[in-house]
């Protein structure tokens, strides 16, 4: 069944809308409790944890304001996939826990490839024009 184009349009919006305000809420949360957000990140074994965690939280939040306004989205998505896989394999391994731990670590990891499976539809868009977006890097 095919839809309109203006419920197309309405469609895609929202769902710009929504993928940006999940992304952009994570990473305000690691930056807003950034002690808390590197020390956890540290506990996990993950690599400059100083450094890595407030340049991707910001790297995120770049990602999702180009998704948002449709300014280089290709750019915007790639930044938040850069982040987001190797984050998700090695702070949500919930492979080596048990208990409510493992289910926690399970529930976050497969948030994150939600998203970057949504992140992926929108790279794959990104050589069309997009509805009420600025249009620039499409």
């Amino acid at each position: 069944m095919a839809v309109s184009p203006v419920v197309s349009d309405v469609a895609f919006i929202l769902g710009r809308t929504m993928f940006a305000a999940v992304v952009g809420y994570l990473a305000l949360g690691n930056l807003f409790d950034l002690e808390s957000s590197i020390g956890y990140a540290e506990s996990k074994g993950a690599p400059l944890a100083s450094v890595t965690v407030p340049l991707g939280s910001l790297g995120l939040i770049a990602g999702a304001l180009a998704v948002l306004v449709g300014f280089y989205p290709a750019v915007g998505v790639l930044a938040i996939v850069a982040f987001l896989t190797p984050i998700t394999v090695i702070i949500h391994d919930f492979w080596t826990m048990e208990g409510q731990a493992r289910q926690n670590e399970q529930i976050h990891f497969l948030k994150n490839l939600g998203l970057i499976g949504t992140a992926l539809v929108f790279l794959s868009l990104s050589t069309s024009a997009w509805p009420l977006a600025i249009g620039v890097g499409m």
